[in-house]
């Protein structure tokens, strides 16, 4: 699995508050993916000998601390590889300050799972990431309490799925369908429909074929359960995966707003 960064702390600078601190390695952070610390996951990248602005490659390690909250994460170019040894060395301008190791990981890709009690603080905190991004809040934005327990009372009780992909114990992409009981028509003879929500990647993991994955799972699990249709509401940059997976557009649906009319 690639993974995209974007690096703040570029090769040759020096620390923002720490002037001492020189860069041997760029240094950045996977755009979207919340760590241990509440800040943006923090990377280093190995195999890369000059200043950078992006980088997409594969993780081999993380830098865990002891004394401290912040894993960092070791990317490196595929079809490069370096020891123990070797990235302890390569980021030591910074580590020696802390009680730092290097735990090699093996990059498999994400595992698809049900967001199902023990998953629920995942599902959640993904779920208000989708939000945020769709509707362009900061980062920081916080939701009502109210409305953060309707969400888990639905993701733990409501008639859908929500399914995760998970890098570790971190969520990084998610989808859910919502199935909906009308009664039955000709066209609809089981009366079984769904509305697919909650489309969502971390940008750091974008274009790699999650949210595809998540959504063909979903449809598959749909047509077991009888459903004769999906429907979904697009944004401009959902719309070109939605085409090729096969969704049509329509225009044939009227809706009364229950809030604006009361």
């Amino acid at each position: 699995m690639l993974i995209t960064a974007h690096i703040d702390r570029p090769l040759g600078t020096h620390h923002p508050r720490h002037p001492n601190i020189f860069y041997t390695v760029n240094y950045g952070y996977v755009p979207g993916l919340i760590a241990g610390d509440g800040a943006e996951q923090d990377v280093y990248i190995l195999g890369v000998n000059e200043p950078v602005q992006t980088f997409t490659g594969r993780r081999i390690a993380i830098v865990r601390r002891r004394d401290d909250v912040e894993d960092k994460w070791i990317l490196a170019p595929e079809g490069t590889s370096f020891t123990e040894n070797e990235i302890m060395d390569a980021v030591r301008f910074q580590e020696q300050y802390f009680d730092s190791y290097v735990e090699m990981t093996e990059d498999a890709p994400p595992a698809i799972r049900r967001a199902e009690e023990g998953l629920l603080d995942a599902a959640l905190a993904i779920r208000l990431d989708c939000l945020r991004a769709v509707r362009r809040l900061p980062r920081e934005h916080a939701f009502a309490p109210e409305f953060c327990e309707a969400t888990r009372q639905f993701l733990r009780a409501a008639d859908q799925t929500t399914l995760l992909a998970m890098d570790g114990d971190i969520p990084v992409a998610c989808a859910t369908l919502c199935y909906i009981h009308y009664i039955p028509t000709c066209g609809h003879p089981t009366g079984r429909r769904a509305h697919l929500m909650n489309v969502y990647t971390v940008e750091g993991y974008r274009r790699q074929g999650l949210a595809r994955e998540l959504i063909i799972r979903l449809h598959a699990e749909a047509a077991q359960r009888g459903v004769t249709e999906i429907t979904l509401d697009a944004t401009d940059e959902g719309r070109r995966l939605y085409d090729a997976i096969g969704y049509q557009v329509s225009d044939e649906a009227m809706y009364f707003d229950m809030k604006g009319n009361a």
